[in-house]
């Protein structure tokens, strides 16, 4: 009877170790919950404090702008396009030199390939960069341009808000 009682005793003592663990365990979930719903709001936040630390898409297009104006990857677009080893990864030549046309025709400052990698001996330009005017009235038809081009490179568009540069990417 003794060690009946004894398994007895043990068997009670463990069901309440296991109900302490699986109450224990379900606390530890519902904090993990919590916590997940905390971390992904704290994230978004996290995500919406780093953009705005970066700044609006024309004010990181005018940084990128300003490396690429610092760098020797950059060439004249007419100067370039004209040579057959000058090429791009994915847009049509014939696209590329039509707008860089209508950019210079509506005022643009330069228009550059931006950008160019090299490669087996070909240079690969990623890049348009144009260099916007201060006058209203160019900026406006460069501007209308660029939303074109913008859809035609698949670019996000962006507004004039007194930014250097207009950047599209080729690739």
């Amino acid at each position: 009877m003794c060690i009946v009682g004894a398994h007895i005793h043990t068997s009670h003592k463990m069901r309440k170790e296991i109900r302490k663990l699986l109450i224990g365990s379900v606390l530890v979930g519902f904090a993990l919950v919590g916590g997940c719903t905390k971390q992904q709001s704290t994230t978004k936040a996290g995500n919406e404090s780093e953009e705005q630390s970066q700044g609006s898409l024309e004010a990181r297009v005018d940084k990128h702008g300003e490396e690429i104006m610092a760098s020797s990857a950059k060439a004249e677009a007419r100067q370039w396009m004209k040579q057959p080893s000058h090429i791009f990864f994915k847009a049509d030549p014939k696209d590329v030199a039509q707008y860089v046309e209508e950019f210079y025709r509506a005022g643009a400052t330069q228009v550059l390939i931006a950008d160019i990698e090299e490669h087996e001996g070909k240079q690969f330009g990623e890049a348009l960069l144009v260099v916007l005017p201060k006058e209203a009235s160019a900026r406006i038809k460069l501007f209308e341009i660029g939303s074109r081009a913008d859809t035609a490179f698949q670019n996000d568009p962006v507004s004039d808000k007194g930014q250097k540069y207009l950047y599209y990417s080729l690739d």
